[in-house]
């Protein structure tokens, strides 16, 4: 498969996986023009090939908090709100809006009803339920749990309907509900059989076959080859549109290539068997690829103070 034409090459200076993976999904090498960088139109189709200098731990985001299973989650999952890292604004993801009790402890989320599954099964209140179920359950080893004790309780979650979902808090969190921007809702018809019998904490695994795995995020993967590269192809049942109501993603392949050294990860840019690097540059690294990008071999990306 080709690769997104024109393609887009380029250096992220001090730019965080989250915001890598939010350029991917909208599959547009765009910025700001009033940063002094060129823009152009989204087009559908190909792939991007990034690189990556380490995998994932597991392919279960409540298991690990490391970056690269972070950024797995993030490309194949869906949180209830998400945490717009570029405004720092609380949006609206999976809950497509909620209120909140005057004392801060009572909000009642509405859940998206036309959302499903990767495999088809409908996305409901009993996923978030059981997401928050397995946090809690200490044989689980989830390690989000220690962050979600809100007045240093578990937070305790009901379901009037199978679209909406009530969260109690013991006590105000000072982000309120963005505390639900720190872990994925992972389907309950996949991972609950692991959870009843113990073996939560084993499940999704970097073993487990590619077919196994579903979410609500933009790509589903594809191929996972140990010490060389992941394969993520779009998800077609994906519920986000664009502002043109096109479907999303744009891209219908994404490519991440483990390059665990730097100097290496540069040449395989400048070289163009890479269209894409998630490194901070390093000083010493600039003048050489502002001449390459004189020389059209690359573009840098000024994003400013992180």
């Amino acid at each position: 498969m080709s690769r997104m034409s024109p393609r887009f090459t380029g250096v992220l200076i001090t730019l965080s996986v989250l915001a890598v993976a939010g350029l991917l999904v909208r599959g547009c090498p765009s910025q700001d023009s009033s940063a002094g960088t060129a823009t152009s139109a989204p087009q559908r189709g190909g792939q991007l090939v990034a690189s990556i200098r380490g995998v994932p731990r597991t392919f279960n985001r409540l298991l690990a908090a490391d970056q690269p299973s972070d950024m797995f989650a993030m490309l194949t999952q869906g949180s209830l709100v998400r945490m717009n890292r570029a405004t720092f604004e609380l949006e609206p993801w999976l809950a497509e809006r909620w209120e909140s009790s005057a004392d801060g402890r009572t909000h009642t989320l509405h859940l998206r009803k036309s959302v499903q599954w990767s495999d088809g099964t409908p996305f409901t209140a009993a996923d978030v339920l059981f997401t928050l179920q397995a946090i809690y359950d200490p044989k689980a080893e989830a390690v989000v749990a220690s962050y979600l004790l809100p007045g240093g309780k578990p937070i305790q979650a009901t379901a009037p309907d199978e679209s909406t979902v009530v969260l109690t808090y013991a006590a105000p969190s000072g982000i309120g509900i963005g505390l639900l921007d720190m872990f994925p809702i992972l389907p309950r018809h996949k991972l609950e059989p692991a959870l009843k019998d113990g073996t939560f904490a084993k499940s999704w695994s970097t073993v487990t076959s590619p077919e196994a795995i579903v979410g609500t995020g933009p790509f589903v993967l594809r191929e996972f080859k140990p010490g060389e590269r992941l394969v993520f192809d779009r998800n077609a049942r994906y519920w986000r549109s664009a502002p043109d109501r096109q479907p999303l993603p744009y891209l219908d392949r994404l490519v991440l290539q483990l390059i665990p050294e730097q100097n290496a990860e540069l040449l395989a840019l400048q070289g163009g068997t890479t269209d894409l690097t998630q490194s901070e540059l390093r000083p010493d690294d600039y003048v050489p690829l502002r001449r390459a990008e004189e020389d059209g071999k690359v573009r840098l990306i000024e994003l400013r103070v992180g």
